[in-house]
């Protein structure tokens, strides 16, 4: 999975292809040709480990966008497996996954600077997707790693209470702001053209919320309702994911005082 990558990048594909993860999650490799720092884990079972190996790079460190599992499953089988520690935003020191504690051995903030083999990479906190998510920046060759923020395979979901719309909408306008060749995401392929992909999803996040208004005007005011107007091609499977993400816009446009919530229902606030 490295050979339409630029060098000092190699992708181990996580086996995990599905409807939330596209083709698999893409576990990077920053290397130098036998070290590597690895960004997020999948869980790590026989045929995923096979794949870190097949790269023919070493993880000696781990660094984690955020804790959904299929980004920080296989954290503690690389920490044990390559003696590789683990390093994770500062809100997640106490983070537990299935049962057991992450123990980050590096808590991140916002500006930190995560050295790798060959170079070096600067921490962007982006909450909105997930409120401890971080995107990590390579100032000299202009690549951006999103994680789950900005994906090549479809938009992502923002999942309350932890996920959170108007924060996402600033993440990804902080993100607008930087000098960008190309964006690698969790899911999908290289973005090559970072800003007009960056702005069709801030587009898309404001086309979906002023179709909340429409439906919110038209009379339509539970979220399953609103999900089978806006989402008429969605298979059935993702409707759970849709209705997360409407929750989302109508809790940010309560904040913004344009719609209430009447417990039964969302109404316009005027």
């Amino acid at each position: 999975m490295h050979l339409d990558y630029p060098d000092g990048i190699r992708v181990a594909l996580a086996p995990n292809p599905g409807p939330m993860t596209g083709p698999g999650t893409n576990q990077y490799l920053l290397h130098d040709g036998r070290d590597a720092l690895l960004l997020d884990a999948a869980p790590l079972d026989a045929e995923n480990r096979a794949r870190m190996e097949a790269t023919g790079v070493r993880p000696t460190a781990l660094l984690l966008t955020h804790i959904h599992a299929d980004h920080v499953g296989g954290a503690a089988a690389v920490r044990e497996t390559w003696h590789a520690p683990i390093a994770v935003h500062r809100s997640r020191a106490d983070f537990t996954f299935a049962g057991a504690p992450l123990a980050p051995d590096r808590l991140v903030d916002e500006g930190d600077e995560i050295t790798f083999p060959g170079g070096r990479l600067r921490a962007i906190h982006t909450p909105g997707h997930e409120s401890g998510h971080c995107c990590y920046y390579e100032p000299e060759r202009r690549w951006l790693f999103t994680g789950d923020t900005i994906l090549s395979t479809g938009t992502t979901i923002i999942a309350p209470p932890d996920g959170d719309m108007t924060a996402y909408l600033d993440s990804l306008r902080r993100l607008r702001a930087l000098d960008l060749s190309v964006i690698f995401p969790a899911h999908g392929p290289p973005i090559e053209r970072p800003y007009d992909v960056i702005d069709e999803y801030v587009s898309h996040r404001l086309l979906r919320e002023q179709q909340v208004l429409d439906a919110l005007d038209a009379g339509v005011t539970e979220i399953p309702a609103i999900v089978a107007r806006l989402y008429v091609d969605l298979h059935p499977v993702l409707h759970w994911a849709a209705a997360l993400t409407v929750q989302a816009h109508l809790e940010k446009l309560e904040r913004d005082g344009r719609v209430r919530d009447e417990g039964g229902g969302y109404v316009l606030a005027y």
